[in-house]
Order: structure tokens, then sequence, then C-alpha cells
């Protein structure tokens, strides 16, 4: 029998009875094979960085001083990219890899909410781990950090990993996205088809609820945009896309785009599939089921948050 397909409890008693100084000698070429014929499933939780026990005496100040920002960026740099560059290398020569979740939340400080926000992922890293082949779900969750350029890219290649993701539409069954910059192109596949195996879609363009930590709320915004391009205009290009994509799928079951009430930070969904907007409540599922919002409820809160982001303008 396969190691990974033993019950928990065994795999305990080997891990233990190993120890942790093997798993620190093994090699990526050594883990190659393993990763290549077993691997179905890559779930990945970053929360950005974590030694914050280095530093303890005022340690509010000086998180937020240069010093502070030099060795969070030192460990970005260094370690996270080193890590997750090598992951996705092996990842990529998976044969069973079938889904990919990433799920990046803010960095925050256990003992300080007010560290200043802080972008901690690369542009290329996540292009890396979307060059996997195979995949059949992807989720990717990256409300707490936007992309990065690594190093001498150009700026603009700090936004726009949607054409990536894009060309993956025609292989995937379920994609769950959210991430801080996004624009319709993440629903445009390379290659026109109206037999695409996608059945389910949410793309999730509300920032809140990310951490019991966080309790502000806003929006995503669109790759590479202006302070002039408001959000309303993101959100209705990005469903429009969706309902031409939707014509391309040969059985849509659930294709959604959430966002957020300006009033009460409660989960809203557009069912792209019925036309109708959805209350899903408070931290609500992304596939939840919702209650059907009135037209004129839903006429009033676009007036409202169409006249926020116009003074945020």
């Amino acid at each position: 029998m396969p190691l990974l397909q033993l019950p928990p409890e065994i795999l305990i008693r080997i891990f233990d009875f190993v120890g942790s100084s093997y798993f620190r000698s093994v090699t990526p070429h050594s883990l190659l094979p393993l990763i290549k014929d077993s691997v179905g499933i890559l779930d990945l939780e970053l929360k950005g960085y974590e030694d914050w026990d280095l530093i303890s005496y005022q340690a509010e100040t000086i998180w937020n001083s240069a010093r502070g920002h030099a060795m969070r960026d030192a460990w970005t740099l260094g370690a996270l990219y080193n890590d997750l560059s090598h992951l996705a290398t092996l990842t990529k020569q998976s044969r069973k890899l079938r889904l990919l979740r990433i799920h990046a939340t803010s960095e925050v400080h256990p003992g300080f909410n007010l560290i200043n926000r802080r972008d901690y992922l690369f542009t290329s890293t996540i292009r890396a781990f979307l060059s996997v082949s195979n995949l059949t779900s992807l989720e990717l969750d990256l409300c707490g950090t936007s992309l990065r350029p690594w190093r001498h890219q150009e700026p603009g290649e700090r936004f726009h990993v949607c054409t990536d993701i894009a060309a993956l539409l025609t292989t995937l069954q379920r994609l769950r996205l959210r991430m801080r910059d996004i624009c319709a192109d993440v629903l445009k596949p390379l290659q026109h088809s109206t037999h695409l195996r996608l059945n389910e879609v949410l793309i999730n363009l509300s920032l809140s609820h990310e951490s019991s930590l966080i309790t502000s709320a806003t929006h995503a915004t669109h790759c590479g945009s202006s302070p002039r391009m408001g959000f309303l205009k993101l959100k209705a290009d990005i469903q429009k896309q969706a309902q031409v994509l939707v014509a391309q799928m040969a059985a849509p079951k659930k294709v959604r785009i959430l966002t957020h009430a300006q009033l009460n930070i409660e989960m809203q969904a557009f069912d792209v599939l019925t036309g109708r907007n959805l209350a899903l409540g408070e931290c609500a599922e992304w596939d939840g089921d919702g209650k059907v919002i009135d037209e004129e409820e839903s006429d009033e809160e676009s007036e409202i948050s169409s006249l926020d982001w116009d003074n945020d303008g």
C-alpha cells in the first residue's frame, strides 16, 4: 500500500518515529517521485511573515520602522520566495495533481493590529503555480496581498495574472477566485468553445471577512487601474464577461460574482445563470444558499454604492 494511503493514525506514528530531522534532510530530488505519482491536492495557507518573536521590545514601533520592513522584506525575498519557487517547480512535474488551492491572508502581527499592510507574494511565483498542467480545480484566494514584481520586472507586471488563469479555463471544472487586483480577462478563454467542462465559477470581489483581526472592508480594483476607474465599472465588466463565458460552458451549475453590501458588509452574489441578486449574509460561504434581493432593494443599494465610489474618486 502506498504511504499516503495509510490511515492518519499510522502516518502520525511513522512521522514521530523518523523525526523532523529526516524531513529536513530530504532533497527536492528525492521528493520528486513522491510528488509525481502521489500528490493529487496541493493546499497552501499563507499568512506572510511569522517570525514576530524575533523582536519583543517596543515591537509595534520597530516592526513599522525601516528595520522592521527590512527584516520582513529579506524574509520575503529569501525564504518565502525560494521555498515557493522550489515547490512550484516540483509541482509542475506532478502527474496526478488535480486541485490547487492557495489562500493568502493579510500579514498580521498576533499582538498588534496596526502593523502596516504589506504585499508578500510575487507575480512570477503565482504564474509558476498556474503553469501546472492537468488541473481540474483552481481556488485562489489572495485577499491578503497584491502581487509584487520580482526585482527587475516592469512595474506593470505586478498585477496581471488574469490571462494566465484564463488559459486554464479549457481544462478546469471548478474556479474559485479572489484577488485584490482583477479584470474581466480572467473569464476569457484563449480559445472559443461551446463545450467547456467548466461547471462552477465563483469570483469574489469583496475583500471583507478575511480575518477576525481585520474589520475594514474594501473591494477589488481593476488590474493596473487609475484612481478614476471605479469598482462599479469593474463589477459590470466581470458580470458581462461571465455571461459570455456561461454560453461556452457545456453544463454550468453555479456561476456567481460576489460582493458585499455597502451598508452592513453582508455578502451578496449576482447569480449569472438566473440574473438575480442574492443576499448571502455575513461571513457566508461563497456557494451558500441566499435570499433573492428585491429589485427595489437592489436599486437602492446600487445608488448608495455609486455615491460612495463617486466620493472616493
